[in-house]
C-alpha cells in the first residue's frame, strides 16, 4: 500500500499526517485493544506518544502504518 492508495481508500484521512488508535485499528483490521496490546509488546506500526502517562495521546504516522503493512504482507 502506498500513501496515495491509503488516501484514496480513506478520503477522510487525506489531510492527516497521523491517525489515532481507533482510526489505525480500523484501517488495519484489528480492534483498538489489539493495537494497544501490540504497542505494549513492541509489535505493530511505530507510533508517537504525545504527553506522558495514561492521558497521553498515541498517534500513528501514516507512513509508519504503510511501512508496517508492507513488511507484514511480505512476511505473511
Amino acid at each position: 500500500m502506498t500513501l496515495e492508495e491509503l488516501n484514496n481508500a480513506r478520503p477522510e484521512y487525506k489531510g492527516l499526517l497521523c491517525l489515532n488508535q481507533k482510526q489505525t485499528a480500523e484501517l488495519i483490521g484489528v480492534s483498538s485493544s489489539t493495537l494497544d496490546n501490540w504497542r505494549k509488546e513492541s509489535l505493530g506500526p511505530q507510533y508517537k506518544k504525545i504527553d506522558s502517562g495514561k492521558k497521553g495521546r498515541v498517534l500513528y504516522p501514516k507512513t509508519a502504518i504503510i511501512e508496517w503493512l508492507s513488511s507484514t504482507i511480505k512476511t505473511a
